[in-house]
């Protein structure tokens, strides 16, 4: 297998999913900062970290399966199976900050309620 595949198709495929890979990871650490702003590098801290201990665990996982086509199914199926415990267990336990942005959203009210022009030369 892979005996026949010419090797610029092999490296344009894989930059091609290392792309998808880096969008995925970008969207995780785009979400950080919407948590908490003043916690925004112990939430990047973790979410670096614990995805790095996710990639070590499951390459544990894979690597210990037996080689062959039967054992990737397994591996990816489990992959799946762990995603969808995964977002099922945070649309239901987990809950949505409340008043993590608050002070943001009054200094904006308060900016746009400063008028263009001063009072005296405002004449609508």
């Amino acid at each position: 297998m892979g005996q026949g595949i010419w090797l610029p198709i092999v490296v344009a495929l894989t930059m091609v999913a290392s792309f998808f890979v880096m969008a995925a990871e970008g969207a995780t650490f785009a979400i950080v900062p919407l948590i908490k702003k003043r916690v925004t590098g112990q939430i990047a801290g973790n979410v670096g970290a614990y995805g790095n201990v996710g990639a070590v665990i499951y390459l544990t996982i894979y690597s210990l399966l037996p080689q062959g086509a039967e054992s990737d199914r397994i591996f990816f199926n489990m992959l799946g199976i762990v995603a969808l415990i995964v977002a099922f267990l945070n649309a239901f336990f987990l809950k949505e900050p409340t008043g993590s942005h608050e002070e943001e959203h009054v200094e904006t009210e308060t900016a746009a309620m400063i008028p263009a022009l001063p009072e005296e030369r405002y004449h609508p």
